[in-house]
C-alpha cells in the first residue's frame, strides 16, 4: 500500500512539472478578464440606480401635470431598459433635470470605470516589461495589446490642459502602457511633471542645454527636462557630503534642489526618443 501510495505521489508530480507554466499572455488575459467583470458590474449597478432615478423624474413631471417631460423620460426609461447603456449620445437636451440626472450617471461612471482600468494598467505593464526582459516577445505583445484594447474601450483620451500639472509617476506609466494614446494626451502640451531629482548632466550631444533627470515614486524610467543654457545658468553647492543644484534664471533668483528632492518642472512634452523628454523648461517660482 505504502508503495502504490508513493508511486501515485512520484507520477503526481512528475506531471506537475510537465504540466507547462501558465504563459504571460495568459497571466494578462486572466487579468484583463477579472478588469472587464469588474467593469461590468460597475456599469450594471450604476444602470440600475440610473433606472430608480428615472421612475422617480417620471413621477415628479406626472404629479406637475408636465406632459413632455414625462414622455421624454418614459422614452429614455423604454431606451435604457432594451440596450442597458449609456453614453454621450443619448444625453438630452430637454428637459434639463433629465439632462444633469444623465451628465452625472454618465460621469460617475466613467470615473469608477477609469479607476479599475487604472488599477490594472500597472500590473499588466509590469507583466509586458518582464516578459520583453525574458525574451518572450510575442507573449510581450499580446499583452500590449491587452493594455490597448482595455483603455480604449474604457478610458476616453482627454487632452492634457497647457499648465497642468502631472506626476512622473502618472507620465512614465502612460507612456509605458501606449506611447501613440499617451502622445495623444501629452505630446506638445507644456506641463508641470511633478518628480523626484534623480540627476543632471550637461547635454553631451550638442552643450546647449542642461538635462535634469525625473522619476516617479515606483515606476521605472526618467523624464527628460532641458534647460536652454543662456536663458539659464546653473552652479553646483556643496551640502555636507552631497551636491545641490543652484538653477538661475536669466530675470534673476534662484532655485536649489538636491538628488532625491522634490520639484515640478514646466515644459513642453515631446513625447519619447529612448525616454519622455520635456524641451524649454522651466521652474514655475
Amino acid at each position: 500500500m505504502k508503495k502504490l501510495l508513493l508511486l501515485l505521489a512520484f507520477a503526481a508530480t512528475a506531471a506537475a512539472q510537465r504540466a507547462p507554466a501558465p504563459s504571460g499572455a495568459s497571466l494578462g488575459e486572466a487579468e484583463a478578464q477579472k478588469v472587464e467583470e469588474q467593469i461590468a458590474t460597475v456599469r450594471r449597478d450604476l444602470l440600475s440606480k440610473y433606472e430608480a432615478q428615472l421612475g422617480e423624474l417620471q413621477l415628479q413631471f406626472q404629479k406637475v401635470a408636465d406632459l413632455d417631460g414625462a414622455l421624454a423620460v418614459r422614452a429614455e426609461r423604454e431606451r435604457l431598459r432594451a440596450e442597458q447603456a449609456l453614453s454621450d449620445k443619448n444625453i438630452a437636451n430637454e428637459p434639463k433635470s433629465l439632462r444633469t440626472v444623465q451628465q452625472t450617471t454618465l460621469a460617475k461612471m466613467n470615473d469608477l470605470v477609469s479607476g479599475v482600468v487604472a488599477e490594472a494598467v500597472p500590473r499588466l505593464v509590469e507583466y509586458k516589461k518582464q516578459l520583453t526582459v525574458d525574451g518572450r516577445l510575442d507573449d510581450a505583445v499580446a499583452v500590449k495589446q491587452t493594455i490597448e484594447r482595455l483603455q480604449n474601450a474604457n478610458v476616453p483620451i482627454v487632452r492634457a490642459e497647457a499648465g497642468s500639472i502631472v506626476p512622473a509617476e502618472v507620465l512614465l506609466r502612460a507612456y509605458s502602457a501606449d506611447r501613440s494614446r499617451a502622445d495623444k494626451t501629452y505630446k506638445g502640451v507644456r506641463i508641470a511633471v511633478r518628480g523626484v531629482m534623480a540627476g543632471y548632466r550637461v547635454d553631451p550631444a550638442d552643450g546647449k542645454h542642461l538635462l535634469v533627470y525625473l522619476t516617479g515614486g515606483t515606476s521605472s524610467g526618467w523624464v527628460q527636462c532641458a534647460f536652454t543654457l543662456g536663458q539659464w545658468r546653473y552652479r553646483e553647492d556643496r551640502a555636507g557630503s552631497g551636491l545641490i543644484l543652484v538653477l538661475i534664471p536669466k530675470d534673476g533668483g534662484e532655485v536649489r534642489v538636491a538628488k532625491g528632492q522634490q520639484l515640478d518642472i514646466l515644459g513642453d512634452c515631446s513625447g519619447w526618443d529612448e525616454m519622455v523628454k520635456l524641451a524649454k523648461c522651466d521652474v514655475p517660482r
